[in-house]
């Protein structure tokens, strides 16, 4: 799929260095939507990694030697993506070293799952794809073992051996039942035999690898924190955000103590709502109340699907934001790999041109549990928690997010190609908040304390994610700053906790969402009577998801300041 807009120079070296990055990460480009890398792996030993980083920095000479034009410029911003795009990989590989501590951070490349779910191509074609994947698992993972160290933190490992874990139980169980609605006419035994052998052949060499992870495991005294230097040059490299860590704490432990008082203000209004007299009232009961009204577990899926429709025409009527097509996204239960996550959205390719099928995840209980816990787990899902949530990943949060990416008019393939994840995170964070500021949320006071709950989440991720990896804070004691702060149950919290240790970026969902806010406080003062906020989102949009300081430049004519 070309590039819209004329061949300059810099879209010319764009494509060149963006079909690098796919040729490296042929699983990226197979996920936008570009077909020629379907079937293939990284090849990520250390001999293919000193090549990458060579022409990480030869790109890097190549773009300093072309001008950009104005300041507000597409193209000024493309140079600035571009650039920051080469930085960042270079970062990971230099820097953070997710092959040598964080086998979490490659476990999304063994995922097969689309090439049977997205209907791009005739079925044979896409499970003889998924055939040459998994026939590749056995030879990735050995040279994954290779590469990681000794110690690795205890935390990260016991979430890695559960999510490979999970990838095993994928391929066994969840692969089967993908292909089992295929007749023979569209699937010969042929395929379906070399893909089984093949299937059969990576999960065991998963279970191999979380053997290894498990030995690991026992004698292991390393360390998940990154420290205040390696954290700082995250935010500055990951999301242009180049801010002393003192001032970024500040600003979230604002935002943590005003979510606090918004949320007993607003359990004060439900409490005389529901007929008690005013006066102080226990948070933590009104929360299991909300808690209690969620649907059984085996209801979880059909529930989440019902209230997809509504919210989209919600949006239409509001006129808040654009919705770019009539495609809709199916609501499945979370792939075993990733049930690390409450809720996901896995959206098609922003370059896919046949496939339109994108997967809303929601994670169901383990059947192991006890009933408290599921009980527990459940009580995350309640009805007002489904619908901020759904705001979140779908209508007006990742869904349409991806919507405007894939269908957006002219948008150059840099900013297809790069994304934020605090643009990414904090857009749809920000989707919550500013639905509540809406006349749909007005008389809805359990929904509105809801979304502050959820914000609360947020704020802890954010200040957790801080203190863990710069202040020395336990994985306990996140939890039960989790416990305290958001009102969670053990369990959740301890997960939340838990995705700290190999995430430190988790907290661009709040300050995401608060660089958003700003920005749009900035924009309304500047466009004045002019200002909507229609208007707002679908400008903001039109960016794709750079680093929200870039965008910041774009947007407002008096482009500096701070981003918080």
């Amino acid at each position: 799929m070309p590039e819209a807009g004329s061949n300059t120079p810099l879209e010319s070296l764009s494509r060149k260095l963006i079909q690098e990055h796919w040729e490296f990460y042929p699983t990226a480009g197979s996920r936008i939507g570009r077909h020629e890398y379907d079937g293939r792996l990284p090849d990520l030993s250390p001999a293919s990694l000193r090549r990458r980083v060579s022409a990480l920095n030869a790109g890097l000479e190549q773009l300093k030697a072309i001008e950009v034009g104005a300041a507000q410029s597409q193209e000024r911003l493309s140079h600035q993506m571009l650039e920051h795009f080469l930085r960042r990989e270079l970062f990971t590989f230099n820097e953070m070293k997710p092959l040598e501590n964080n086998p979490m951070r490659q476990t999304a490349f063994l995922n097969v799952g689309g090439y049977v779910r997205r209907d791009y191509a005739p079925i044979t074609d896409r499970v003889r794809s998924a055939t040459q994947v998994l026939a590749q698992v056995p030879d990735f993972l050995g040279i994954l073992d290779a590469t990681l160290e000794q110690e690795i933190s205890p935390p990260v490992l016991e979430m890695s051996i559960e999510s490979y874990s999970g990838m095993a139980r994928f391929y066994r169980e969840d692969l089967p039942k993908a292909l089992a609605g295929f007749g023979e006419a569209e699937l010969d035994k042929t395929t379906v035999s070399q893909f089984n052998l093949a299937r059969d052949q990576a999960a065991a060499a998963v279970d191999r690898f979380v053997a290894a992870m498990e030995s690991r495991l026992v004698n292991t005294q390393g360390d998940f924190a990154i420290g205040s230097t390696l954290y700082s040059s995250m935010l500055a490299t990951g999301e242009g955000v180049d801010l002393p860590l003192a001032e970024i704490t500040r600003v979230g432990q604002a935002d943590l103590d005003s979510n606090r008082e918004k949320v007993k203000e607003l359990a004060q209004r439900l409490s005389i709502e529901q007929g008690n007299a005013p006066g102080s009232v226990n948070v933590s009961e009104i929360v299991a109340d909300i808690g209690s009204r969620h649907p059984s577990a085996e209801a979880l899926i059909s529930a989440t699907r019902d209230m997809l429709e509504e919210l989209r025409q919600v949006l239409i009527d509001l006129d808040i934001i654009s919705v770019p097509s009539d495609d809709r996204c199916l609501v499945m239960e979370t792939p075993t790999y990733m049930r690390y996550a409450f809720a996901a959205m896995d959206s098609a390719g922003a370059m896919e041109t046949q496939a339109t099928e994108s997967f809303y995840y929601v994670t169901p209980v383990e059947l192991e549990w006890t009933t408290a816990q599921q009980e527990e787990w459940l009580s995350n899902f309640n009805y007002d928690t489904l619908r901020i949530i759904s705001m979140h990943e779908v209508f007006p949060g990742h869904f349409v997010h991806h919507l405007h990416n894939r269908y957006g008019v002219g948008l150059p393939l840099v900013n297809r190609a790069a994304t934020s994840y605090a643009f990414t995170e904090g857009w749809a964070h920000y989707a919550e908040h500013m639905m509540m500021e809406t006349d749909y949320a007005k008389d809805k006071t359990a929904l509105r304390l809801t979304q502050v709950l959820e914000a609360l989440v947020r704020n802890c991720r954010y200040m957790c994610s801080i203190w863990m990896h710069t202040q020395g804070m336990s994985v306990e004691d996140a939890t039960r700053f989790f416990i305290d702060n958001a009102y969670m149950g053990e369990l959740p919290a301890r997960r939340e906790a838990l995705r700290g240790t190999f995430d430190p970026g988790y907290l661009n969902y709040t300050l995401g969402k608060l660089m958003i806010i700003k920005l749009a406080q900035d924009y309304r003062r500047e466009q004045a009577t002019t200002f909507s906020l229609k208007g707002f989102h679908d400008r903001l949009l039109s960016y794709g998801a750079p680093p929200l300081p870039l965008v910041r430049e774009q947007m407002l004519n008096e482009s500096g300041g701070s981003p918080l």
